[in-house]
């Protein structure tokens, strides 16, 4: 039947031209081509008539006679009607047909119908114009079989083209879904992953409204949402899409099951609510196809939403296909993004909880810092800064840098920076203390699991990495802690700095005068190699002198080297600006213009040097006769500088200091009175025997002299010194003090 059908859609003209080359040739009344079906009903016909009229002949040859050609496949040949049993039938008795001659149409072996030639009287058909019947039939059908050939190849080839295409739009959706699963997976957090999967969804299916609804709580709650829409609903992109989903977006969520609708069928389900008080606000919607955003436990997530196709039809199950493959891709990289996420806030929470909110003023340097976090993609690091007060007036400046991101990197930064201000209390010298930080680290790398051998192995190559190359060591491995560090200590009253470093970026020093430089300071080992030296360097810096201490973060980045980095931070820092925090947002903006890769720190210091009339020193002969005179000097010092209000408690304090320095330590003895926000009372000797607090039995001559002083002062200490020991006191300023109008003026210049 098939083929039948075929040849009739085919032969319309190759038909009615052969009747009538039929007629013509063998000079009939008619000629009339028949093809039947595998019940024997005749599909089509086609005639050309010659004084038959119109009497039924046609449907009488076609339908009764042309059976009996099919079924025998020979020629049919009948000289008078009248001698034919068909003649019977009163269709063809009446049809006006008395002779009729048929040839079989034949494809292959298959008879399909007959070419007829009939007259209105008797007539005897010969040999030859059977013949000629015949051939002009098979002339006829092998015109038809070419034409259902060259029909089926056609065929055959839109297949294969069709094929073809649908297999290129498959790899390119392929190639789509690769990209696009490559791009949310480099999303920097989860809001972006979200934007980007919204964005995809639409342009894989093609569609005009795309909505991916992340939820904290799979029942209720949309935690996050991104839109994404085309030119079409331009003036819908500023919609605020609802925290909440009703009715039928439930379903999604609670089935974990994929739902694809037309408009009609998405109002008329059961579960459909519109969009509740906020249908008014809410873009046009024209059909409707979301999937499940589920995790890897099988708990769902959210989901993703499209509406209004491109080219205008409804939702196809290649459509649910399509976004189901993107949605499996995505559910991993959302699930991720928020654990890192998650993990992200943790570790900034506790990052934040350790860095120093505010730092205390300081008389010796007026300072400002910026702290950038890396990215949630990379995890917050372990960079740091400080800046910590010591006895006489002095500061210490820290900046470091843990290695790694993350929890581990920023409790690692706890520690070190607790440990450096322990450290800082008992005033080592920069190289002591970092020194004493490298066993620190050690210690805490052994506690943590790690192989000193392999951490060694990992930070090797830092070693020879000098001038103002930084070490990134052993950044992937959790249980090696390793840091870098510079630790500096100012004295405003000498403008010296002594520094040390770790393994750390240089600082960058900005005289008053303009000159600028980084600093040629020992490179030194990065933290937790041990064994290899630090060295401390010391510095001249005249008042007004800028220092700018930072990490590698600031400077170096996978876009940038090093180098271009510190001469960016060069130029910037050289240029003129009219205060500390103004310059420390034009350096991050300058070399941070997105968001880091790294964490970054930069500390700027503006150094200040203490005026001649803020200190008074007196060099002490190892005589306990010149206790007398030196306490009366430092009484008229007080007075001068309007701090009568402590003239009791200091000639306590120096009277105590001094007598001790004369009877337990060794010349030469000095004492040292500095104005600064307190007031400091330092006795030195060249005898490294400190003292130390204790309790005075009731019968005890001594040990009462440093718990005095303890009681009366706001604090006290000891340090040592390269020649000796330094003893210090510190006690609290005066409100209503009114210092001299020398120590005025002194105030006036330092202001």
């Amino acid at each position: 039947m098939e083929s039948v059908r075929a040849v009739d859609g085919l032969a319309e003209d190759a038909f009615d031209r052969t009747a009538r080359l039929a007629l013509r040739l063998l000079d009939g009344a008619g000629a009339l081509i028949s093809v039947v079906g595998d019940g024997g009903q005749t599909l089509r016909y086609r005639a050309v008539q010659a004084g038959l009229g119109e009497r039924g002949w046609e449907r009488a040859v076609g339908s009764k006679l042309c059976a009996e050609a099919v079924v025998s496949g020979r020629p049919v040949v009948i000289d008078d009607m009248h001698d034919h049993p068909a003649h019977a039938d009163p269709a063809v008795a009446g049809s006006g047909v008395r002779a009729c001659l048929g040839a079989p149409l034949l494809l292959g072996e298959q008879p399909i119908g007959a070419l007829w030639v009939v007259d209105i009287r008797p007539r005897i058909w010969d040999q030859e114009e059977w013949r000629s019947l015949e051939r002009l039939a098979v002339s006829l059908m092998n015109e038809i079989r070419l034409q259902l050939y060259i029909t089926e190849r056609n065929r055959l080839y839109e297949q294969a083209a069709a094929a073809a295409a649908a297999e290129r739009r498959r790899s390119r959706q392929l190639q789509d879904q690769a990209r696009a699963s490559v791009q949310i997976n480099a999303a920097p957090s989860l809001e972006q992953a979200l934007q980007a999967v919204t964005d995809h969804a639409r342009e894989l299916v093609g569609a005009h409204q795309s909505l991916t609804s992340f939820t904290t709580d799979p029942v209720r709650n949309y935690a996050m949402s991104a839109l994404s829409l085309s030119d079409k609903y331009a003036a819908w992109r500023h919609t605020k899409v609802p925290a909440q989903g009703e009715g039928i977006f439930l379903l999604v969520c609670q089935n974990n099951r994929a739902m694809r609708m037309t408009q009609e069928e998405l109002e008329a389900h059961p579960a459909w609510r519109g969009f509740g008080s906020y249908a008014g606000k809410h873009l046009p919607m024209r059909g409707w196809l979301a999937v499940p955003l589920i995790a890897s436990d099988g708990q769902n997530l959210g989901l993703i939403q499209l509406s209004d196709k491109e080219d205008g039809g409804e939702f196809t199950a290649d459509d649910e296909a399509v976004l189901t493959q993107l949605a499996q891709l995505a559910s991993a990289s959302i699930e991720r993004a928020a654990n890192l996420e998650s993990q992200y806030e943790i570790a900034r929470t506790l990052q934040r909880n350790l860095l120093p909110r505010s730092l205390p003023k300081q008389s010796a340097v007026a300072f400002a810092s910026r702290y950038l976090p890396a990215t949630s993609r990379a995890g917050v690091g372990g960079d740091w800064f400080d800046v910590i007060g010591l006895s006489g007036g002095r500061v210490a400046l820290v900046v470091g840098d843990v290695v790694g991101h993350g929890i581990h990197a920023s409790a690692a930064m706890g520690r070190l920076r607790t440990a450096i201000r322990t450290l800082a209390d008992v005033d080592p010298t920069p190289d002591e203390l970092l020194t004493r930080l490298d066993d620190m680290v050690i210690q805490m790398s052994a506690e943590s699991g790690a192989d000193a051998p392999d951490q060694r192995a990992s930070a090797s190559s830092a070693i020879s990495r000098a001038g103002l190359e930084t070490v990134d060591a052993g950044r992937d491995v959790e249980a090696n802690v390793g840091a870098t560090c510079l630790y500096a200590v100012y004295d405003p009253v000498s403008g010296r700095c002594s520094m040390a470093r770790a393994g750390h970026p240089p600082p960058f020093f900005v005289a008053p005068d303009g000159t600028a430089a980084f600093l040629d300071l020992p490179a030194g080992p990065p933290l937790g190699l041990g064994g290899l030296p630090f060295e401390s360097v010391d510095v001249e810096l005249p008042e007004g002198s800028l220092l700018a201490l930072y990490t590698d973060g600031l400077v170096e980045s996978r876009e940038r080297d090093l180098d271009v980095g510190l001469e960016i931070l060069r130029g910037v820092l050289t240029e003129p600006v009219d205060s500390l925090e103004r310059l420390c947002d034009r350096t991050v903006q300058a070399l941070l213009p997105d968001p880091p890769a790294d964490d970054a720190a930069l500390l700027l210091v503006r150094s200040h040097t203490l005026d001649d009339e803020r200190v008074a020193s007196w060099d002490v002969p190892a005589d306990p006769a010149a206790v007398a005179g030196i306490r009366t000097e430092a009484v008229r010092t007080l007075v001068a500088w309007g701090l009568e209000e402590l003239e009791f408690v200091t000639e306590l304090v120096v009277s105590e200091l001094v007598t001790n320095a004369i009877r337990y330590g060794s010349p030469p003895i000095q004492l040292r009175l500095i104005h600064d926000r307190t007031l400091i009372c330092e006795v030195s000797d060249s005898n490294s025997t400190a003292p130390h607090l204790r309790r005075a039995r009731i019968f005890d001559e001594n040990g009462r002299g440093l718990l005095l002083i303890a009681q009366l002062t706001q604090r006290w200490g000891t340090r040592q010194t390269t020649t000796g020991k330094t003893i210090w006191c510190e006690q609290a300023l005066p409100a209503t003090s009114e210092p001299s109008p020398k120590a005025h003026a002194a105030y006036a210049r330092r202001a």
